[in-house]
């Protein structure tokens, strides 16, 4: 809305001098008619912002977000603890592969 002074002085203009004005001010003009354009369409029917309402959702989806990342960091050491169970299961198991493995040389000789 900074371009707002811009627009007033635009509209305010006799028709004859609206077009030189325009000619000169075509980026602030327009840049003011399609914030215009995006508020009225997204605003509806209170024509201002509820900033406090605004405030609060970014603070509700702050504390969500928090949240959500702190059950990542859990589910990261869940995962590190699983990975951590699965190497000991392996290892134990090529160990009892390699004992099944000597007894079966052993009992051929």
């Amino acid at each position: 809305m900074k371009h707002k002074d811009t627009y007033k002085t635009y509209t305010k203009l006799k028709k004859s001098k609206q077009e030189d004005f325009y000619n000169e001010h075509t980026a602030e003009i327009v840049l003011f008619e399609s914030a215009k354009k995006y508020l009225k369409e997204h605003l509806g029917e209170s024509k201002s912002l509820n900033i406090s309402k605004w405030k609060s959702e970014v603070t509700a989806l702050k504390k969500e977000k928090d949240s959500l990342y702190s059950q990542i960091l859990d589910i990261r050491k869940e995962i590190e603890k699983a990975e951590s169970v699965r190497s000991c299961i392996e290892k134990l198991q090529q160990e009892n592969r390699e004992l099944t493995q000597m007894k079966k040389n052993e009992l051929e000789l």
